[in-house]
């Protein structure tokens, strides 16, 4: 056999090779066998649950999510990551890092630095807001606390060195619900409000609402006292 004949097999042999890849070629997504799709390291189904869990869609292809240094996971509108780690908005997408716990470092989120919720970032490190600003030997502070609708649900007492202290302790120190807030204004006691509310099924009705001020009240009875099809009308003390 001469050369240019072993040449001639050598260039038939890899065109062969070539052809048998298929779809594999220049899509860079590897070729999983069918009904693979989903899986990790196989192409993106696409349907809505492009990938399964702790997967997530880069490029066409299902690679591993939430981990140190991966994408962060998404469920619907939800991002998340593994354990402690936080999802950071980074230049190459959602990334979980390991970072915003009291005594870490700060995250680096859209060029800001951010910690996780009672902590704040000083220096490059996050610290507790509560042993910022909760003082034991300062002066003593009714903070209100409020749900979501601004319907009043209690005061705790505690001890800073001034009123921004007071509110900043008591946000940083775990005494809040998900959707709850502090009152504004701190020594401010719950009020008890009479209204009267009407709607265009049940008619005029007198009700109550505790809130810390006249803001707080009327926005309370509106969202909780309205109904599904809400007030006409709501004016303070009872109907007459």
């Amino acid at each position: 056999m001469n050369l240019k004949t072993s040449l001639r097999g050598l260039l038939m042999l890899c065109m062969a090779v070539m052809a048998g890849c298929g779809s594999c070629q220049g899509s860079g997504i590897p070729d999983c066998p069918s009904g693979m799709e989903g899986t990790n390291g196989c192409e993106c189904r696409t349907g809505s649950a492009s990938c399964d869990a702790g997967l997530q869609c880069r490029s066409g292809t299902c690679v591993p999510c939430g981990a140190e240094g991966s994408g962060c996971c998404v469920t619907g509108a939800t991002t998340s990551c593994s354990g402690t780690l936080v999802c950071v908005m980074e230049a190459d997408g959602e990334i979980c890092r390991n970072c915003g716990d009291v005594g870490e470092a700060c995250c680096n989120s859209s060029g800001s630095q951010v910690c996780n919720a009672g902590g704040t970032c000083v220096g490059g490190t996050c610290q507790s807001v509560a042993e910022l600003t909760c003082d034991p030997n300062g002066t003593t502070f009714s903070v209100g606390i409020q749900d979501k609708n601004l319907c009043a649900l209690r005061v705790v007492e505690l001890r800073a060195a001034n009123a921004a202290n007071a509110l900043m302790c008591a946000t940083g120190s775990g005494m809040l619900g998900a959707d709850d807030s502090v009152f504004e204004t701190p020594n401010s006691p719950i009020i008890d409000y009479e209204l009267c509310v009407t709607t265009a099924g049940g008619g005029r009705q007198t009700t109550s609402v505790r809130a810390f001020d006249d803001f707080g009240a009327m926005r309370c009875a509106t969202w909780t006292r309205c109904g599904d099809t809400g007030c006409t009308l709501i004016t303070w003390g009872a109907c007459r």
